[in-house]
């Protein structure tokens, strides 16, 4: 291969240089398919590494779905046994992960596929990952996307570089690719699940794409011209919804979500909320998501019918509504503040904050957090709530202790009550003591109530307790009647008054 006479290869480094996908000593590691693009990837850039001085790795993947996909990890390996290149690969059960996941197969493969090649990555010491994009792609993901009704922004295409990811075919065409791959004899595996119609994608690239070339020879830069307008006005709108974003967004680390005022996005223009909306959603992604699948490819499209949802939301009366924007972040309403967060299927390692309590919800916590039930019988001790990684006590204090602590709340120098614990008339106790969530119809009389009860719903609402927050938090019950909502609600029935003689402290840790 004449290396600097070959123009496909001239036109690689014309990329590179262009778009600064590269510098000089880069470790870069190539995905690998054993596809005719990738294949063709990797030997351009083994042929590119003493000129472009870059370190190369090769890595590839098994979706695990067609039944020769191990003969294509096998033909990979032995391209890099031949090439004396460092090989990496992986391989994971795709479709069992989207049915647990509920994700469509493409989606579930992009998301191992990416979480492998980073790992892949990082343990080669790569600062750039090379994909075999090409210009045939850019327009199928247009098309695409103009099909799905992805917006403007995602209109704009696939960049030349994003994150660590490096497309240096980006400006290389299929046919190119295909017509290098035969002037050098270069072998490479054959998808047949490439030629399914089924697959949008597929039927993109078979059938539309094909039909367009017909009308208009230069399609593909057409859609590229196209795109890149595009993005220079994505860009410029982009930059105010980010200003908007860093102004009135806050990030909740502990719920794993990002949240702001809907009285801030009051008289907004729609072009900016829409992208409003992206950066939060995608901040949210790259902040929260496990093993930050989406941070680097960047792929999570904010739909029109997302943004739409988004503005009804915005201006719903209702104080607890949400949507999903995939199977992994959620847009939720709370009263007047709106947050974007990461919520897994299966609610994974969840923590909620609220009113300086923390609750941690297990793996099942999804289906738990409404049905756990304990008991204590007689004797005071403690309770551990597995379900949501809590422990609740209740404990007698001894006489010193209590006198001062009753003069303290008589003579209000501070509260019976904070978030996490509970100052009562021990002797008000009544066994058994009952710890569960909150129900329907649950009523309670609340400190300043002097007669009558009120509904616990209620007075979640009175406090804008979050609708998730309300169903997991302890309630404690002494005989049948509600003694504490632990946020900071204590009954009227067992506060401490002139006449108590024991004072007991209960609480949740």
């Amino acid at each position: 291969m004449d290396t600097l006479n070959s123009f496909f290869l001239k036109k690689l480094v014309k990329t590179v240089r262009d778009s600064n996908l590269l510098v000089w000593g880069d470790r870069v590691m190539t995905a690998v398919s054993g596809g005719v693009d990738s294949t063709v990837l990797l030997f351009s850039l083994y042929e590119l590494r003493h000129y472009l001085g870059i370190n190369i790795a090769c890595a590839s993947f098994d979706h695990k779905i067609r039944t020769s996909s191990d003969k294509d990890i096998a033909f990979v390996a032995g391209l890099c046994k031949q090439l004396s290149i460092p090989f990496y690969s992986g391989s994971e059960n795709v479709k069992s992960y989207a049915k647990n996941n509920r994700l469509n197969i493409e989606e579930a493969a992009r998301i191992l596929r990416y979480r492998f090649l980073m790992e892949s990555a990082v343990d080669f010491g790569a600062k750039k990952l090379a994909v075999a994009h090409h210009l045939d792609d850019f327009a199928e993901n247009f098309i695409i996307r103009l099909i799905t009704g992805s917006g403007s922004g995602a209109m704009a295409g696939i960049a030349a570089i994003s994150g660590i990811i490096i497309r240096p075919f980006i400006n290389h065409t299929k046919q190119e690719i295909l017509d290098f791959a035969e002037k050098n004899s270069i072998k490479f595996r054959e998808d047949c699940t490439n030629y399914d119609k089924r697959i949008l994608r597929n039927f993109v690239r078979l059938e539309i794409i094909p039909l367009l070339k017909e009308r208009n020879v230069s399609f593909l830069k057409t859609i590229r011209n196209t795109s890149e307008i595009l993005r220079k006005d994505d860009d410029f709108i982009g930059k105010a919804a980010f200003k908007l974003f860093k102004e009135i967004a806050v990030p909740d680390t502990f719920q794993k979500r990002i949240t702001f005022d809907t009285n801030a996005l009051t008289g907004v223009d729609e072009p900016v909320l829409y992208r409003f909306l992206r950066t939060a959603v995608l901040n949210t992604d790259e902040k929260y998501c496990e093993n930050n699948l989406y941070i680097f490819s960047k792929k999570i499209i904010v739909s029109y019918a997302n943004f739409k949802v988004f503005l009804k939301l915005i201006k719903s009366k209702k104080p607890n509504t949400y949507f999903f924007i995939n199977s992994f972040i959620c847009v939720r309403k709370e009263y007047n503040r709106i947050a974007i967060e990461y919520m897994p299927l299966s609610c994974r390692n969840l923590t909620f904050k609220s009113f300086n309590f923390e609750l941690k919800l297990n793996e099942d916590a999804s289906k738990a957090s409404c049905n756990y039930n304990y008991l204590m019988d007689e004797t005071p001790g403690t309770i551990k709530i597995d379900e949501i990684g809590k422990t609740f006590y209740i404990k007698k204090l001894d006489g010193k202790t209590g006198k001062k602590v009753k003069l303290n709340i008589l003579e209000k120098r501070f509260d019976f009550v904070s978030s996490d614990a509970v100052y009562f008339d021990y002797d008000k106790i009544i066994f058994p003591v009952t710890v569960r969530p909150f129900r329907e119809g649950d009523r309670f009389a609340p400190l300043g109530i002097i007669a009558g009860h009120k509904k616990v719903k209620e007075y979640f609402i009175d406090k804008k307790v979050p609708l998730k927050i309300r169903k997991i938090i302890p309630i404690v019950i002494f005989g049948d009647e509600i003694a504490w909502v632990s946020l900071n609600a204590l009954s009227n029935s067992i506060k401490i008054t002139k006449s108590t003689d024991v004072v007991g402290v209960m609480g949740i840790k």
